[in-house]
């Protein structure tokens, strides 16, 4: 990075908060834009020197522009390749149209694809939805601010300087829409939820439940599909890893229909802990 001269950056500040200068302060200020691009400003300079009040909007608009500059931390080289970064990385973005997207403003880029939402988009928690929502507004803000852009580049002399707010914003924008794509793209609601011991006891209950239920209604059938006996294995298969009371009726039952009797039944200590349940 190259070494940023913050006196002169202090003394920019200071004159941009001046509401009236002076003539002599417009003078010094034209001076500072002719030590930060020769090339630009020697006419701006010139001409300060000779009528420094009619020169004023132009030695504030342009000393605005290097300020924001250095107060985003870049010299005006490191503005340049900041510039071009800053369109590489946004019309790559601009290329994918969000779907659903109301596309507001015609530019230079070539829509190449649509960018899907997820399948389960619609059972995404709202907060999770609202970040494609918040994309698609976000990418037509982008588009308006590219259109900005290329118009300022078009114009005859265009420096850096010129388009560095511009892209700053662009910048910023496309930061954010890329960070709340990762979010939506890599949410996941088992990571995201941590189980209190609340909701594990009342999760556990429920498959307990679930499964005396399934047994129940469908122990005493005369004949099971294949589907009924696989889900009357996995219902007395859990209630056994839960170590569960089944009454020995009811495993002879299941024994009966080729179910598959769990170990954890066939053990003193299970007969020992009753018959209370199925």
């Amino acid at each position: 990075m190259i070494d940023m001269d913050n006196e002169l950056t202090k003394k920019m500040g200071e004159f941009l908060q001046k509401e009236t200068p002076t003539d002599n302060e417009i003078r010094e200020a034209a001076l500072m834009l002719l030590q930060l691009d020769p090339g630009r400003e020697r006419a701006i300079y010139n001409s300060a020197q000779l009528r420094p009040q009619s020169l004023l909007p132009w030695v504030r608009t342009d000393l605005k522009k290097f300020y924001g500059i250095r107060m985003r931390g870049m010299t005006n080289e490191e503005a340049h390749k900041f510039n071009d970064e800053t369109v590489k990385l946004v019309v790559e973005d601009l290329k994918k149209v969000p779907e659903g997207a109301e596309i507001k403003l015609e530019d230079s880029v070539k829509m190449e694809s649509i960018r899907g939402k997820r399948e389960d988009h619609d059972s995404l928690p709202d907060e999770i939805k609202q970040l494609w929502d918040k994309n698609a507004e976000r990418w037509n803000t982008m588009r308006k601010l590219h259109v900005q852009l290329e118009q300022l580049i078009a114009q005859p002399g265009y420096q850096a300087c010129d388009g560095n707010e511009l892209c700053y914003q662009l910048r910023q924008a496309d930061n954010a829409l890329r960070a709340d794509y990762k979010k939506y793209d890599e949410y996941n609601a088992e990571e995201q939820h941590q189980e209190t011991p609340e909701e594990a006891a009342a999760r556990i209950n429920k498959q307990i439940n679930g499964a005396r239920v399934y047994i129940s209604r469908h122990v005493n059938n005369e004949e099971l599909t294949d589907d009924e006996e696989t889900t009357l294995q996995d219902a007395i298969d859990l209630l056994a890893n839960l170590k569960q009371n089944v009454k020995p009726e009811t495993l002879d039952k299941l024994k009966a229909k080729g179910v598959t009797i769990p170990d954890y039944y066939s053990t003193p200590s299970s007969d020992e802990q009753g018959t209370e349940g199925e």
